[in-house]
């Protein structure tokens, strides 16, 4: 019976996560905003719903990201998008360490060289803190695999979860932003929230070679 239900469960999420990676294909942002601007009353919690589960599936978190602020604008915006994406981690956190771990491992194996993978399964509770937050700063680092390569760790649930909420307030504000400017790309608000997107990436790029100088050194990419 056990054996059934984990089989359900495998087949249950592929089949979630393969209609995911679709769809994340095929929508835009100002998709998302017609279907949940459509939910009336309900826009914020249809909003924030998405935004909990469907990055667990490796749906782009950007395209959310800038749906929200096409629909709320900046301020609430950057609230939604931050409760959704605070519930989103812990989701994925709690999946890969009480339910999915086996799956997640592999994934992780595929995915993350060597070195990460070593560094990750070699964290203490201080440098695992830091870690976190140098992650989340950095937009190019995919925070799906972020979500579930911590839930691996010995990390506790509250340290994951205060660190992933200092860590993802930058790019939040910066992709929100964009999209509460994109309702008129020809204005200079729009090209500015581009620049300070393009600066975030250049001082975290930057950061992340200070903070990880030996992946350099290693060939390895993150």
């Amino acid at each position: 019976m056990k054996i059934r239900k984990n089989l359900v469960l495998i087949l249950l999420f592929a089949g979630l996560g393969l209609f995911c990676l679709w769809l994340g294909s095929l929508v835009t942002p100002q998709q998302i905003q017609d279907a949940v601007s459509q939910c009336g009353s309900w826009a914020a919690a249809a909003y924030i719903g998405l935004f909990t589960l469907l990055p667990a599936f490796f749906f782009p978190v950007a395209v959310l990201a800038l749906a929200g602020g096409l629909l709320f604008g900046l301020v609430w915006g950057s609230i939604y998008t931050f409760l959704g994406a605070i519930l989103n981690c812990s989701v994925m956190f709690l999946l890969a360490r009480y339910v999915g771990r086996e799956k997640v491992e592999r994934l992780i194996q595929s995915k993350l060289s060597p070195l990460w993978q070593s560094r990750l399964q070699s964290l203490n509770s201080s440098g695992g803190f830091i870690l976190l937050i140098v992650l989340r700063l950095i937009p190019a680092i995919p925070y799906n695999l972020i979500n579930y390569a911590f839930g691996l760790t010995s990390m506790s649930y509250r340290t994951y979860i205060i660190g992933s909420a200092l860590g993802i307030i930058p790019g939040t504000l910066a992709f929100i932003n964009i999209g509460d400017k994109a309702l008129d790309v020809t204005s200079p608000d729009f090209w500015i929230a581009i620049g300070l997107l393009g600066g975030l990436l250049l001082i975290t790029s930057i950061l992340g070679k200070f903070a990880f100088p030996e992946d350099k050194k290693n060939g390895e990419k993150s």
